[in-house]
């Protein structure tokens, strides 16, 4: 009876701890998002150490199917930004520059891939996949035919937020 006893604690222990699926953090999608396109622009954006070179942030309204992969299939239409993933967003890009949220990049692109309006970056932002206290997100950076970049973020929860732990799989830089 003890071993039966024991046996049945440890079972629902472990479903107290969890069933092993990743945890959904829809609340923490807006602060996410912010942080991985924050590190995007400020550390990755292709132009080496110092401030962003960047006049304006021209940011895909929906998710971006392409970031973090420029060579992926595009998969389905992708959803719309929530208002609040929006402002976590704006609110982190704005010290930078002016924030303009478009809807399809080509529309701000010219023939040779630069964007429409000069020194402008176009931004894309991924569906943020959760693991407990880890996300990942993808996000991509294009300012011209031979000046983008695409890479996935991996994120970690800590008592300040969400903070960016590094990269996780292959990385696009043209």
């Amino acid at each position: 009876m003890k071993y039966l006893s024991l046996l049945i604690a440890l079972s629902l222990l472990g479903a107290a701890c969890g069933s092993g699926e990743p945890d959904a953090r829809p609340d923490d999608s807006p602060q996410v998002l912010a942080a991985a396109v924050l590190e995007l622009i400020t550390e990755n954006h292709t132009f080496g150490d110092g401030p962003p070179p960047f006049t304006e942030y021209l940011i895909q309204s929906s998710l971006d199917p392409f970031a973090g992969n420029p060579t992926g299939d595009g998969g389905a239409e992708a959803r719309q930004l929530t208002e609040k993933e929006r402002a976590a967003i704006e609110l982190a890009v704005e010290p930078f520059g002016p924030v303009r949220w478009i809807d399809d990049p080509g529309d701000f692109q010219t023939e040779d891939l630069a964007p429409t309006i000069e020194g402008a970056v176009i931004i894309g932002v991924g569906e943020a996949s959760f693991d407990g206290d880890d996300a990942l997100v993808p996000v991509s950076l294009w300012c011209g035919g031979l000046c983008g970049t695409w890479l996935t973020y991996r994120l970690t929860l800590s008592d300040d937020g969400w903070d960016v732990a590094g990269t996780e799989g292959p990385i696009a830089v043209s």
